[in-house]
């Protein structure tokens, strides 16, 4: 993915899981315009501590009626912990063609190189004493993943006639992954292929009412060998073959989805979704590992909202199922020698519950424009895939529940002056999940804070000078199932400063941005259910960054 080359992002919030995939619970879009109207050409530079700098050239191009756009990037990053560097370059094409007046062509190309060595996470007393420093065991082994992914993807939407629409996507995605990690060094070569069917119906039943149908399917399989070696001092590639194996996994779907509207006011939503999920694992040096597993699972979904013009209420359920990552199915001893698939691992599946608002409580005048945005939600999860012994292997809780508040306001009391705030209070428990480290029903979820609250406010001058000024905090969570190691919290400070003037055809953009202003050492994230006391990812100290921007149309 790339930020800098999108221009919109769109959310999707609570469970979608109908249209978007089996384990959808929000979706995040990242979209491209491709409706400019000239040709144009934009470079980026930006820098900043610890040795970051990223450089971007994005170039939109038109032959026709059909538009397209260019991005090429590269990061570097020498991390400001020990053993933490990445490099990272990314290249897009986003292109659309019309094919005919109802018939739109749409062909995707992305193709990366990236390499991140992993510091690793430090005990308590490590990280309050020393947080720069690296887990000693990852710089022995030189911990990294260096990644080599493509994608090729083509779409095409039509507009059968008024009422009628067809969207079809078909990809293929080849990947050369190495990882240098847990005493091993690893191959895996994938191809990961698939594509999507959506046709959908509109129509006016009576005056007033209208609906809308859809029926769609989605198929992908990913497939490709593992060669894992044995890893030299120096944490390069050794000579000796440990394991040669194929893993591959195909996922299946189909979806019905209804909606009705009626007086502009009330809208009804109705959806169920069948899923189809299944493993295949071969062993090349001992076939009596050779398994296969299966999921399947029907998903619901619904939701019924009122809107007034200036306020919508509305309330939601939602389904989800996911099936473990291939990384997790990997059997932990003893059975690692009786089978190639872990026997404690289930398809994780979740029910979502949702109650909330959204609208303007001051739609203009003196005190401007304050929208509002509230929520009650509850999650009801079965078989939760948690990580045990640092991450190596995993299995699945019995029951938990994730339930809270999310609350948002944006006010607007002039053009140039924006306040916003969000803040999610929750409670995460494990309703039923014993294994044999003990029992920990009624403990906390692992990974997850009980709060989190932010604040942002924005000025911008009509000369085009803008100031921001950020808040965030981060409540406490704890970084194991028994709820002994516990990640304080946190509130960091970010402010930053920009300038956008054009100049004709020209337009330039300049930023100066610091991050953590009050130097807090915080936890930037944990290692859930680590070893030996190793929980703890320290996060980033003060830190400064500019950039520059150039726009030719």
């Amino acid at each position: 993915m790339d930020l800098g080359a999108a221009d919109r992002v769109e959310v999707s919030r609570s469970n979608v899981s109908a249209l978007n995939g089996n384990a959808a619970g929000g979706v995040v879009n990242l979209r491209t315009n491709l409706d400019f109207a000239t040709p144009f050409l934009e470079v980026q530079e930006r820098a900043g501590s610890f040795g970051f700098h990223r450089e971007q050239t994005i170039a939109g191009f038109g032959v026709g009626e059909s538009r397209g756009i260019v991005s090429v990037m590269n990061s570097t990053f020498d991390g400001w912990r020990a053993h933490g560097a990445s490099t990272g370059t990314l290249a897009q094409l986003r292109f659309r063609t019309p094919l005919d007046p109802i018939t739109r062509l749409g062909v995707l190309v992305d193709v990366t190189s990236d390499l991140n060595r992993f510091p690793g996470a430090l005990t308590r007393a490590q990280a309050d004493s020393a947080p720069r420093q690296a887990n000693a065991k990852f710089v022995q082994r030189d911990d990294r993943r260096r990644n080599r992914v493509g994608r090729v993807a083509v779409t095409v939407d039509r507009s059968i006639e008024p009422t009628q629409d067809v969207w079809l996507t078909l990809y293929v995605e080849p990947k050369v992954l190495q990882r240098s990690e847990r005493n091993r060094f690893r191959d895996f070569t994938r191809t990961h292929a698939g594509g999507s069917a959506v046709y959908a119906l509109r129509s006016d039943l009576t005056p007033g009412l209208r609906s809308r149908t859809a029926v769609g399917g989605d198929e992908a399989f990913q497939d490709g060998s593992i060669l894992f070696y044995t890893l030299n001092p120096d944490g390069s590639r050794g000579t000796t073959l440990k394991a040669n194996k194929r893993e591959a996994a195909n996922s299946a779907g189909a979806f019905v989805e209804q909606d009705l509207t009626w007086r502009e006011r009330w809208s009804l939503n109705a959806a169920l979704r069948f899923d189809d999920l299944w493993y295949i694992a071969e062993d090349f040096m001992d076939p009596r590992f050779d398994a296969t597993r299966r999921f399947t699972r029907v998903t619901p979904k619904g939701s019924l909202a009122y809107s007034s013009g200036a306020h919508t209420v509305y309330a939601s359920l939602g389904g989800g199922v996911e099936a473990p990552a291939f990384n997790e199915i990997d059997p932990p001893p003893p059975f690692d020698t009786l089978t190639s698939f872990n026997p404690f691992l289930e398809a994780m599946r979740s029910t979502t519950y949702e109650l909330g608002a959204k609208g303007e409580l001051v739609r203009g005048g003196a005190l401007g424009r304050l929208r509002y945005d509230v929520a009650l939600y509850r999650i009801e999860v079965a078989n939760d895939i948690v990580p045990f012994d640092g991450g190596a292997y995993f299995f699945t809780a019995g029951r938990s529940r994730r339930q809270g508040v999310e609350l948002g306001l944006d006010w607007r009391p002039a053009d140039a002056l924006l306040v916003s705030a969000t803040a999610t209070l929750s409670d995460n428990t494990y309703r039923t999940y014993r294994n044999d480290l003990g029992d920990f029903a009624g403990k906390q979820v692992a990974g997850l804070p009980k709060s989190t609250l932010t604040g942002l406010v924005r000025y911008t001058t009509p000369m085009g000078l803008s100031a921001d000024a950020a808040v965030r905090n981060v409540g406490a969570y704890y970084a194991d199932d028994a709820n002994t190691a516990r990640a304080a919290a946190a509130t960091l400070v970010n402010g930053s400063l920009g300038y956008a003037r054009a100049f004709g055809p020209r337009v330039l953009r300049a930023f100066v941005a610091g991050e953590n202003l009050t130097d807090e050492r915080y936890v930037a994230s944990v290692f859930i259910n680590g070893v030996n006391g190793e929980y703890y990812e320290p996060g980033l100290p003060r830190n400064w960054s500019a950039g520059l921007t150039l726009r030719w149309r």
